[in-house]
């Protein structure tokens, strides 16, 4: 547990702070049901499990889009192979009627998007338009129907081109096999850019980072502990708010989507926002649970996003309970796990590591949080649960105890008009 920082709800930003909603690398793929030439309702989130290009081509008349769909039939082998499926997206009725886009051809269909409703879900067009009034677009989706490449050439042919050359570069999905013994941890790529990666490593250089403790219980008050027998790191707390805010964006857009889908689990608000560095000095954290004390009783996820990944050895996070796998996420992606998990940080044996380490949990959880505010030992921030009105999601305000004054008690927190201005 943190003291003295800030902890925010996950709602969707309100009024002229309305977050950009164009898909961007690494979002999840919105799915639909829409009529295609082999399914009247094909449900598009049937597809995941292998590559998948999406084509918005518009119309087999458009001037870009006729180059895009000729190029992706002349290329009809390469959707061959399983691990690739090809869709084309058209919202010209007499698309339904040309020859091409009918003959069947193995990994690649097209749908009928006549309303345009498809394309105004991915942010391309309103719906009713003109089959000619927006650019054609490709999007192409790992396994998991996340955004790993956009490609928007006024080419056509050019933009076709484009998408097969990644295609040849992605990892191969390979056939099915026997599954290993796992942790139940999801790694996702994606979820940072890599100028972000490197903002928040160079404001963790440029100092204020403070020696990293743990959580203990101790004559029945959560209090901080530093024992570096089990934990040697160094930790800096983002006080910048535009820094914080484009974190919970990423969060809110990348991962919670995922976390809801793989885990059945709404997340609505973080804990803490800091850059943590283990280094080769002796950086590591050795096997714990991030929920073991009551001051700590209400996180349910725990993520770690790694920053730098190509550039250290060792380091790497490890779940004892279910074998000696290690897992690291590549810079700017995701481990994503259930904070009641034994894991550890392994060792680091060259170069630093850098990562942002928020916790996740819902709206239950915070009011256990608030009742667990009387076991909180000095120096911990006591946390008020408030429900703002007309905010999107109640705000979370931790607050540091004053000495010689108990800690309130729950439900005395009052509704306000709108979130405080270190929150909004």
């Amino acid at each position: 547990m943190s003291t003295g920082k800030s902890t925010l709800t996950l709602g969707q930003p309100a009024g002229p702070r309305a977050a950009d909603q164009r898909l961007l690398v690494g979002d999840p793929a919105p799915t639909f049901v829409c009529p295609s030439n082999i399914n009247p309702t094909f449900d598009f989130s049937t597809t995941a499990g292998r590559y998948i290009v999406l084509s918005f081509f518009g119309s087999a008349t458009h001037p870009v889009g006729q180059g895009l769909i000729e190029s992706f039939l002349a290329a009809a082998p390469a959707f061959a192979d399983p691990d690739f499926y090809f869709f084309g997206v058209s919202c010209d009725p007499a698309d339904r009627q040309r020859a091409a886009l009918l003959a069947k051809q193995p990994g690649m269909d097209f749908f009928w998007d006549l309303d345009r409703s498809v394309a105004e879900r991915y942010h391309l067009t309103a719906a009713g338009g003109a089959s000619t009034d927006f650019q054609p677009v490709t999007f192409l989706l790992d396994p998991l129907l996340r955004v790993i490449g956009i490609f928007a050439t006024n080419d056509g042919r050019m933009q076709a081109d484009s998408v097969l050359q990644v295609m040849k570069r992605l990892p191969k999905l390979g056939a099915p096999r026997p599954a290993q013994g796992q942790a139940p941890i999801l790694v996702l790529p994606n979820v940072l850019e890599r100028d972000l990666c490197r903002r928040l490593i160079e404001g963790y250089q440029k100092g204020g980072a403070t020696e990293s403790g743990f959580m203990v219980e101790r004559d029945g008050k959560t209090v901080m502990a530093h024992d570096h027998r089990h934990k040697r790191r160094s930790d800096w707390l983002i006080s910048d708010r535009a820094l914080v805010d484009a974190l919970q964006q990423r969060v809110r857009r990348r991962l919670v989507p995922e976390i809801e889908k793989a885990f059945a689990f709404k997340v609505t608000r973080m804990e803490r926002h800091l850059v943590a560095c283990y280094d080769q000095s002796g950086g590591y954290f050795r096997p714990h649970r991030d929920n073991t004390t009551k001051g700590t009783a209400h996180r349910r996820f725990a993520v770690t996003i790694n920053l730098n990944a190509e550039e250290y050895t060792g380091g790497d996070l490890m779940f004892p309970e279910f074998g000696r796998a290690t897992f690291r996420a590549p810079t700017g992606g995701a481990a994503v796990f259930s904070c009641s998990l034994l894991h550890e940080a392994l060792p680091v044996t060259r170069g630093q590591r850098y990562a942002y380490l928020p916790f996740l949990y819902d709206e239950a959880a915070a009011q256990i949080r608030q009742a667990n505010n009387p076991h909180l030992g000095e120096g911990v921030s006591v946390y008020q649960f408030t429900t703002s009105r007309p905010a999107p999601a109640p705000t979370d305000r931790p607050r540091k105890r004053q000495a010689g004054k108990p800690a309130p008690r729950k439900g005395r927190g009052k509704p306000i008009s709108r979130p405080p201005k270190q929150d909004r």
